[in-house]
């Protein structure tokens, strides 16, 4: 579709998605309050937000737009510091998200033939069935493991011929270990694609995971509050993800005052799903830092792009009165191969850093290579940073690891 194709497509769907909205009270409450008649596509930027709290607030059935006996599936977020929040899908809910998802698996270079293994939890997490539904939807063979540790996925893996996987990418990082453990097994897999998302990673950690596992390694990007993951890939050219802009509506604002930006200036993302039936919200502001990317990618698809995450509002630290990013410090180790990827940063005290990273096996016993990386390391964060930063150089293994999202930032001070 040409742009003007679907910008047209995109203000019909609107219009619909402004009247299901009104369904879920504290919405219909803020539409009733502005009273705007979305004539425009521009129109979008007078609606009401809907941010997380909001949802919080409506757990359990609280955004929920039709009658429960509509509803066949409910998924929530990890509610790992409040309520979840909880997501619902009709029966055309599932069947638009299963062909996201077939969508995003196609765009990454999955094909009818090959064998697809989820290693997310296949429960509550949107990552987990989302994926299957995708994966069968387009015709691939379908291995649901689900969450196991390192060692049983990559036997899983080699038993059954897998080609395609999908993982948080801090799970990536723990298959690499494992490997590198087992001397030879890597010759057994015959992986080629992982499509990785649900935490915050960078594209230096996306080179030393393809490096290590010698796979295509491919941003994916959606949330559970606007329906899980499927809203956003990247294709075989990697510049940028596409959005899948005949299901959502993609703005960039101003994370301070909600004002929107101008198309490549970076903001907070916020979208509207124009075809959800169960919980059709308006303007979710997700959180997340990023910028619209101008122009046709070269793979031909017209669906615009956005640039990978620079991380969440929320992810921001402030050390010393110095707003920090735990990504710009992972884009500083991974870039490094001494790094096997794996860091943490703490503070502590009043306004204490501390960095530490991992090093491969053949680093840590030659002190002279240490104290090199120690350096650089250091010398890198302050000039990224301003800051001035103990650097722990630590042997593989030693950072604890999670079961679920890696948890990058221990703050401990005294504030």
């Amino acid at each position: 579709m040409e742009r003007e194709e679907i910008e047209r497509l995109q203000k019909k769907k609107l219009k619909a998605a402004v009247k299901r909205a009104e369904k879920i009270p504290f919405l219909r409450e803020r539409l009733r309050e502005k009273r705007i008649e979305v004539s425009e596509l521009s129109d979008a930027a007078k609606l009401p937000f809907t941010i997380k709290k909001d949802l919080v607030n409506a757990f359990p059935y609280g955004a929920l737009a039709v009658p429960l006996q509509r509803v066949v599936r409910i998924h929530t977020s990890s509610g790992s510091t409040n309520k979840p929040v909880t997501t619902f899908y009709t029966k055309k809910d599932l069947e638009i998200w299963s062909e996201l998802m077939a969508r995003g698996l196609a765009c990454a270079g999955a094909r009818r033939g090959d064998v697809f293994q989820n290693t997310t939890s296949q429960g509550f997490f949107t990552g987990g069935l989302g994926l299957i539904q995708g994966a069968e939807k387009l015709g691939l063979t379908v291995v649901p493991l689900g969450s196991a540790n390192p060692e049983k996925q990559l036997e899983v893996m080699a038993d059954f011929g897998v080609t395609v996987f999908h993982a948080i990418p801090s799970f990536a990082l723990r298959m690499i270990e494992m490997l590198e453990a087992s001397n030879g097994f890597r010759d057994s897999l015959k992986i080629r694609i992982g499509i990785l998302g649900a935490e915050p990673w960078t594209k230096e950690m996306r080179t030393k995971i393809e490096g290590a596992l010698g796979i295509g390694a491919f941003n994916n990007y959606g949330l559970a509050e606007v329906g899980g993951p499927g809203v956003a890939i990247e294709c075989p050219f990697k510049s940028g993800l596409h959005v899948w802009e005949d299901r959502f509506l993609i703005e960039v604002v101003d994370p301070n005052t909600g004002e929107p930006l101008e198309e490549e200036e970076e903001g907070e993302l916020v979208i509207t799903p124009l075809d959800r039936e169960a919980m059709p919200i308006l303007r979710y502001r997700t959180g997340d830092l990023t910028r619209i990317i101008d122009g046709k990618c070269e793979c031909g698809r017209t669906h615009r792009r956005i640039e990978w995450m620079r991380g969440r509002i929320d992810d921001m630290v402030k050390i010393r009165g110095i707003g920090v990013y735990p990504s710009t410090v992972e884009k500083i180790i991974a870039s490094h191969p001494e790094s096997n990827g794996n860091f943490q940063i703490l503070l502590s005290g009043v306004d204490d850093i501390t960095v530490k990273l991992e090093v491969n096996s053949s680093v840590i016993s030659n002190q002279a290579a240490v104290e090199r990386l120690r350096t650089s390391i250091f010398e890198e964060i302050k000039d990224a940073t301003l800051l001035r930063s103990n650097v722990e150089i630590c042997p593989p293994g030693s950072i604890p690891r999670s079961e679920g999202k890696a948890k990058r930032v221990v703050d401990l001070r005294r504030l």
